[in-house]
């Protein structure tokens, strides 16, 4: 997982080294925090909505403590020893052990969050297509657990690596490398195949299209996390030579390392969190309807009463002219409209003749003031007005929308 110091007779000049540590923080607790949320609102939005928990949902809690274990394992390491203060100084025994076991967290989260992700495909998928997954699963863990195992063993013909507390038995130098390195590849394949199977998967269900996409493009976001160990994968391969900035590109690594982890936590998460993303839109959707209803009912009766009267100038008319026997326009004055009554006035004095003919145990009502109401006589002349001339409402309606104006509102029969 991390390049050993080299011996002493293959060190150049003594030179201090790097502290990445602000660095390493920032990168690791903000993956781990995104990694959180996520996680959270998955976990919220199963129970909420009584779905359950599976062993996808199991895979991933655990993953996540072990992620926060590993960071804080990890920053442990940096701040008290891993950062040497020259290169002329070697780790002990304890910062190796440390090492060693924050590279195991390191391999095992990965196999981990990613087997999660298989187990949750198979849930969805047929026969032949969970016999792949189940090969995916079980080669990738054998791996894992392989990589775990050479971790500890010791390194032939290499003293650094001929320790107390490493196996009995010892590799061979560039065969523990190229394992390691195929141990890398193999997991960004994994991550290839995992996203692209909710395309097999998905293409034989009963959805719309657009439905198929969406959820395949969500499930497929692991594709990410393939890209970004594969950027990392040959960033390692160019080497790390012990010079002054050794420690702090291997701080950078780390963050990269952590960030395969948190990032397949993430991805998992999101295609859960769908129901969440819907309800919000349906939120906005709802008050953005509620404020235009709003809009045009407080709108409507003003539009209704003044659209009668929509003023355009004097009308032209068509005079015979007996002389030429041509037509000229002339202009006719638009007559003024009298005051509007104001039926809503609380000091308008009622006339004496309505209060003498109302009865003395009549109970006024809104329906006696309003002019249109379903009782007074406005009302009844003016539908039979529009009974006999069913074209005139029409008339005003169309020039109103002429005007720009907006559309009156739906009669009432």
């Amino acid at each position: 997982m991390r390049l050993q110091l080299r011996d002493d007779k293959d060190d150049g000049p003594v030179h201090p080294f790097v502290n990445p540590y602000t660095e390493l923080n920032i990168g690791l607790w903000l993956l781990f925090a995104g990694a959180s949320v996520f996680l959270a609102a998955r976990l919220w939005v199963k129970i909420t909505r009584r779905h359950g928990m599976w062993y996808d949902d199991h895979i991933l809690i655990f993953s996540w403590f072990l992620l926060l274990a590993n960071n804080s394992l990890i920053v442990y390491e940096f701040g008290n020893g891993y950062v040497l203060e020259d290169s002329s100084k070697q780790w002990d025994d304890r910062m190796h052990i440390l090492i060693n076991i924050s590279s195991c967290g390191t391999l095992i989260g990965q196999a981990l969050t990613k087997t999660a992700f298989a187990v949750t495909l198979l849930r969805m998928s047929n026969r032949w297509q969970k016999w792949i997954l189940w090969f995916c699963i079980i080669s990738m863990n054998f791996y894992m657990i392989t990589k775990v195992v050479f971790q500890w063993a010791k390194v032939c013909g290499k003293a650094t690596y001929d320790n107390w507390y490493r196996l009995d038995f010892c590799l061979d130098s560039k065969f523990r490398a190229d394992f390691k390195e195929g141990g890398n590849i193999y997991n960004i394949i994994m991550d290839f195949v995992f996203a692209c199977f909710p395309w097999l998967i998905v293409r034989t269900l009963e959805m719309k299209k657009a439905e198929k996409v969406g959820l395949c493009l969500t499930m497929s976001l692991g594709m990410i996390v393939a890209i970004v160990s594969a950027i990392r994968v040959s960033w390692k391969d160019q080497g790390n030579g012990r010079d002054a900035y050794y420690i702090w590109r291997n701080g950078m690594s780390q963050i990269w390392y952590s960030s395969e982890i948190a990032g397949t936590i993430m991805v998992q998460c999101i295609p859960i969190l769908r129901p969440i993303i819907r309800n919000i839109h349906n939120s906005f959707t709802s008050r953005k309807l509620e404020s235009s209803a709003g809009e045009r009912k407080g709108s409507g009766w003003t539009w209704t009463r003044s659209s009668k009267h929509i003023s355009t100038g004097p009308l032209p008319v068509l005079v015979h002219n007996n002389n030429n026997e041509n037509m000229e326009l002339r202009n006719i004055p638009e007559e003024n409209e009298p005051q509007e009554f104001d039926f809503w006035d609380k000091n308008r004095v009622p006339s004496p003749d309505i209060e003498q003919a109302r009865p003395v145990d009549h109970k006024f009502t809104r329906d006696d003031s309003w002019p249109l109401g379903p009782a007074s006589e406005s009302n009844k002349s003016t539908k039979s007005f529009d009974m006999v001339h069913p074209g005139v409402g029409l008339a005003v309606e169309q020039e109103g929308y002429e005007q720009g104006l907006s559309p009156p509102p739906p009669r009432r029969n």
